[in-house]
């Protein structure tokens, strides 16, 4: 099951994802840290570090509820890339990365950090339509990660997004302003 592409809900899809769940939950146990401590180095250097908090703030602004800064998505990709990603992957991402860069000297001439907001968010929809146009498979798989990595964070989970324990008594077509933000499973 490829997380970039669209798939429609079946009983094949949703048994393949309890599947990878439980694998790869079982899968998890087996890593370790390096006994001396150390990884691979930083994965993204400043700068880079810098264009990726820019980038996921303003894909996930801080509203009404807290953005991806709040939620310490960058830290958290900085991290996964640092420790668990291939080189391969490493540079799909960086490469997601310049590739804004060069779009946003292209048209705008300045850096993206440089952009004020609106101009940031207007490089990262043009950026966004195209690769999703041209079936870019590393941006996607970024978004993904981005959206990941907010979701499963606390604030992601429990501010943005609406825990209920017990949801209550089951009613199968509700208006959303009746019912306000989607539930976190």
């Amino acid at each position: 099951m490829d997380p970039v592409k669209p798939t429609t809900l079946n009983r094949r899809s949703l048994l393949l994802g309890a599947i990878f769940l439980v694998g790869g939950a079982a899968a998890l146990t087996q890593f370790v840290r390096r006994p001396d401590g150390g990884s691979r180095g930083p994965a993204l250097s400043a700068d880079q570090f810098a264009l990726l908090e820019q980038m996921v703030d303003t894909m996930i602004p801080s509203t009404d509820t807290p953005g991806a800064i709040d939620a310490g998505v960058p830290a958290f990709l900085q991290e996964m890339l640092r420790e668990w990603a291939s080189e391969a992957t490493r540079g799909e991402f960086t490469g997601v990365l310049d590739a804004v860069q060069r779009q946003t000297f292209s048209k705008f001439g300045a850096d993206f950090r440089e952009l004020p907001g609106e101009r940031r968010l207007e490089a990262m929809r043009e950026f966004d339509g195209a690769a999703i146009k041209s079936g870019d498979a590393a941006y996607g798989k970024f978004k993904y990660l981005v959206l990941l990595a907010y979701y499963q964070s606390e604030v992601g989970a429990t501010q943005e997004l609406r825990y209920e324990l017990v949801p209550g008594a089951w009613r199968s077509c509700l208006p959303l302003t009746e019912v306000g933000r989607a539930s976190a499973v």
